[in-house]
């Protein structure tokens, strides 16, 4: 139970960071809660297991969020580069 409840805080970590849009440090924490998601045993309690459900709960939201602002952010990535391109097409008419 004791191992199920670390990986519940490190998750609960997991989700303060990305929800500071601190993706560096979401990604620390999930590497090193990884190791330990891995050591939990099949056979656990009914109260563990309620934990686990807990985690895989702020897992998704947490994938789902992540899937979001990777979006957001491919969308900004695509606008700036236009933007690039449209002063450069500016300064390359300016120099005619």
């Amino acid at each position: 139970m004791e191992l199920v409840e670390r990986v519940l805080s490190i998750t609960r970590d997991i989700e303060q960071a990305a929800s500071l849009a601190d993706w560096p440090e979401a990604a620390r924490l999930t590497e090193a809660r990884s190791p330990l998601l891995m050591s939990l045993s099949a056979d656990q309690k009914p109260a563990a297991l309620d934990l686990i459900r807990q985690i895989q709960a702020i897992d998704a939201a947490l994938l789902a969020d992540a899937a979001i602002t990777q979006a957001e952010l491919h969308s900004e990535f695509e606008a700036a580069i236009g933007r690039a391109k449209a002063a450069s097409e500016y300064q390359r008419m300016a120099r005619l």
